[in-house]
C-alpha cells in the first residue's frame, strides 16, 4: 500500500522582510502622493497610475508570506516552496533510500562543516524540534535540508530511511 504524508509549515518573518514590508509601504504612500501632484497634469492616466501602485505593493507585501510544505510517498521526501499562495517551487525531491544522515538538527553541530547547498525550509533555524538530512546530488553537491515535520510526517520518513540512518537517527 502507497502511504502519502503532507505538512504545511509558515515561514516566520526575519527583521528584513519586515524592512521590506515598511518599505514597500513607504514608497506606495511617497508614490500615491507624487500621483495625486500629477492628476492636475495627467487626468486620464491618473487612475492607472494609482491601480498599478495599489496592485504593486499587494505583489511585493504578499510575497513576503512564504509556506513550505513537505510531501513524503513510500519514504521519498519532496519539498515545495510556496510564495503567498501563488507559486509553487521543488526545492528538494530525494529518495529515502539516497539520504546519507538524517536526525535531530542542533546548529552548533553543523557550524563548521563545508556543505555545497544547505535548506532551511522550516518557519526559522532557531526553532524548537528541527530535523534535518544530509544527501549528495550530482547537480548540487552535498545539501543540508532542515526541516520540521510532526509526527505524522516524521514517521513516514523515518521508514523510507536506509537502516544504518535509521539507527543514527534513533539515537540523535
Amino acid at each position: 500500500m502507497d502511504v502519502f504524508v503532507e505538512q504545511l509549515v509558515k515561514k516566520k518573518k526575519s527583521a528584513g522582510q519586515i524592512l521590506a514590508i515598511v518599505g514597500v509601504v513607504l514608497a506606495a504612500v511617497l508614490l500615491l502622493a507624487l500621483s495625486i501632484l500629477l492628476i492636475a497634469w495627467v487626468r486620464g492616466f491618473a487612475a492607472f497610475i494609482i491601480v498599478g501602485i495599489f496592485y504593486g505593493a499587494w505583489y511585493l507585501l504578499t510575497a513576503q508570506n512564504i509556506e513550505y510544505e513537505y510531501c513524503v510517498t513510500n519514504g521519498d521526501i519532496d519539498i515545495d516552496r510556496i510564495v503567498a499562495q501563488r507559486k509553487r517551487r521543488r526545492i528538494v525531491s530525494v529518495s529515502g533510500k539516497k539520504i546519507e544522515s538524517a536526525g535531530r538538527y542542533v546548529p552548533e553541530k553543523w557550524a563548521g562543516r563545508p556543505m555545497d547547498r544547505t535548506v532551511i525550509a522550516a518557519p526559522s533555524d532557531r526553532e524548537d524540534n528541527l530535523y534535518y538530512f544530509t544527501y549528495h546530488s550530482k547537480k548540487r553537491g552535498h545539501t543540508l535540508v532542515v526541516f520540521q515535520p510532526d509526527d505524522r510526517v516524521k514517521d513516514s520518513f523515518y521508514e523510507g530511511l536506509p537502516k544504518l540512518v535509521q539507527l543514527d537517527f534513533n539515537k540523535e
